[in-house]
């Protein structure tokens, strides 16, 4: 099958374009990433297929740059918190190998169908992306060239990568979500999820029944021996810190004038601010529709800015996004000359145009003027010495940390170490993993570094940590000097805590006869009239949401459920609240749903029809998964991720 001479192709693309290319990016956004541990055969040649689907392979360079494009993107998105072990820990490997396989899967369903994508219509398609616009909304082949050339590909690769992509949405297309859920189900679900009630509950507090006996030996020894979970001495550790920052160093660090004046002037741009100005601009296809909007501005007749108007005639008379017409402040050299030379000779508060331009007509308008700040090497002086000796300070303090590595490696102790390099080491003893001492009180003196206790707790006994940089270029090394470990608590040491246990639990007992009592009690009376019989005080809570708005304080998720579960009028049975209490709810009211949010039903309907599409996607992938013959290296699989290092 070709596609027609069509109109419909080119719409139906065009409506695909934002997703497809989401997905395009997804899996070959450039990536100069190194992965940690894994074999050469990520550098090298080898070609071997990974897989083999039906008469296509996975191949191994298939396979190794999706993966690292993969983690690239996850890393860009968590800061570079995935290493090797967490991708694997999460699956990605196999994710993305399935990735792969599924696409070759479509792959073969596009050969079977002849689905054929004409080049001039992947051209238009390509240079609609905002991906290769300029600031102006226009194509840029300069921009085009760049991302491509950051790829790692032609533009014949590329086109054909992006035919892929496009081809396999339409082997895909029956299974997407088109939001064509029947208004019946759409908007049941909407009425069930925002429907209301109104709850009335009673609570029946332990300390209400509080229970102060002393338990007999054997039952305080059952009690310990049943739960000896509950009573436990967490690990404790004795440790020593030492700590390098820059203000340890740089009252000894002298910068002559000479130097300073260097700096100054090696590098003028960080002393000396250019021009700003803060711009709105809208480009026009012909002059005509730019001067109707020029005099539209002008003409109007009001109180407001002039910046105001020019926002307000887009967003009324233009398709333009008034967000897009807003360049915020800019400096000359952001622009091309023949953009900015106009820009920065012009008043504030003057709207200048229509001016024709390669894209067209434009008008613009400079809201605001920041002028250019210049400071002598006087004014400046004090701050570039900081900077310089911070600089030196923290080069000065990675030799430091050299020489403390080569001491320890050498055999000797933190305090030795910590001698050479004239770091004073602190000692702290005997603390859990939270900061608690032995005797439950917070240590306050321990230094405020977020991960310093578990770092603590993750070395052995006798073993120093590497230097771990943290805020204000600070870094710091632990010792850890004894463990004791964690144990149950002897009899003496959770005599105390048993007894209060035992006696709870008799507590909340009672509080769950009486909860039974006053359930049983209500298929005879009214509810407030039997609360006051048991001197209980009856809590309303109105409107309350399935999220738990309305009902904060009153209900956990456990008893929300609970009350969403019941008709109107009836009462739940005793349900556990925060282990103390026992919760009686009654619903007096459903307040059905009134008016419907269109925006709210948009995105119910989008959930639902998304989530019904990847189920039917799937079964379309299962189906096709087992008319094919698939084969999975695993040798050559598990050979990519062995650490040859």
């Amino acid at each position: 099958m070709k596609f027609s001479n069509g109109k419909f192709m080119l719409e139906t693309i065009k409506n695909k374009i934002n997703s497809i290319f989401s997905k395009i990016f997804l899996l070959i956004l450039a990536a100069s990433f190194a992965l940690w541990g894994v074999g050469d055969i990520f550098s090298s040649n080898n070609n071997s297929s990974v897989a083999t689907v039906g008469k296509l392979d996975v191949t191994a360079d298939d396979f190794v740059k999706t993966y690292q494009r993969i983690i690239s993107d996850l890393n860009n998105n968590t800061n570079g918190q995935i290493t090797e072990e967490i991708a694997k820990s999460l699956g990605v490997p196999r994710q993305t190998l399935g990735q792969l396989i599924n696409e070759k899967l479509i792959d073969i369903e596009v050969n079977k169908a002849n689905i054929n994508l004409p080049d001039d219509y992947l051209r238009k398609i390509i240079y609609s992306s905002d991906v290769f616009q300029d600031q102006f909304g226009a194509f840029s082949k300069q921009q085009f060239d760049y991302v491509i050339r950051q790829l790692g590909m032609d533009e014949t690769t590329y086109f054909n990568e992006i035919r892929k992509a496009v081809l396999r949405e339409q082997i895909q297309s029956p299974f997407t979500s088109q939001k064509d859920l029947s208004k019946i189900l759409n908007n049941t679900y909407y009425d069930i999820r925002y429907e209301k009630r109104n709850l009335k509950v009673v609570n029946f507090n332990a300390s209400s029944y509080k229970v102060d006996s002393i338990p007999s030996e054997n039952d305080i020894k059952e009690k310990l021996n049943k739960d000896s979970g509950l009573y436990q001495k967490p690990e404790f550790r004795s440790f020593s810190f030492i700590s390098i920052k820059p203000d340890d160093l740089i009252e000894d660090i002298k910068i002559t004038n000479e130097e300073l004046k260097k700096e100054y002037d090696n590098y003028p741009e960080k002393y000396n601010t250019p021009e700003k100005r803060e711009v709105l601009l809208a480009n026009f296809n012909d002059k005509e529709e730019a001067q109707s909007i020029a005099n539209k501005i002008q003409d109007l007749d009001t109180d407001a800015s002039i910046s105001k108007i020019f926002i307000e005639i887009i967003k009324e008379n233009t398709e333009l996004d008034p967000n897009s017409v807003n360049l915020g402040l800019i400096e000359y050299n952001d622009f091309p000359s023949e953009v900015s030379d106009s820009i920065f000779k012009t008043e504030a508060n003057i709207l200048i145009g229509p001016e024709k331009t390669a894209f067209g007509w434009r008008i613009f308008l400079v809201t605001n003027i920041k002028p250019a700040v210049n400071k002598t090497f006087q004014d400046v002086k004090t701050d570039i010495e900081k900077e310089l000796k911070v600089s030196i300070a923290i080069e000065k303090m990675y030799d430091l940390g050299n020489t403390f590595y080569d001491e320890i490696a050498a055999g000797s102790q933190i305090e030795q170490a910590a001698l050479s390099i004239g770091a004073q080491v602190e000692e702290f003893k005997y603390i859990d993993v939270n900061g608690i001492d032995q005797n439950g009180n917070i240590v306050n003196n321990i230094p405020p570094y977020p991960e310093l206790l578990d770092t603590v707790f993750s070395y052995n006994n006798n073993e120093t940590s590497e230097l771990i940089n943290t805020i204000g270029n600070t870094m710091y090394a632990i010792q850890v000097n004894d463990i004791l470990d964690k144990r149950i608590m002897t009899l003496e040491e959770a005599r105390n805590k048993v007894i209060e246990d035992i006696n709870l639990e008799k507590s909340m007992e009672l509080a769950l006869n009486n909860a039974t009592n006053f359930s049983k009690e209500l298929n005879n009376g009214n509810f407030e009239n039997i609360a006051e019989k048991y001197n209980l005080i009856v809590l309303e809570a109105n409107n309350v949401s399935r999220d738990g708005a309305g009902a904060e304080g009153i209900l956990d998720d456990e008893s929300l459920r609970e009350a969403f579960n019941i008709k109107k009028g009836e009462t739940s049975p005793p349900k556990k609240y925060k282990n103390e209490n026992y919760l009686i709810i009654n619903v007096t009211e459903i307040l059905p749903v009134i008016d419907r949010n269109n925006d709210q039903l948009i995105r119910i309907n989008s959930e639902i029809s998304q989530s019904i599409s990847r189920d039917i996607e799937q079964l379309f992938i299962n189906n096709l998964t087992n008319n094919q013959k698939i084969k999975i290296n695993e040798n050559l699989l598990n050979s990519l991720f062995q650490n040859d290092s």
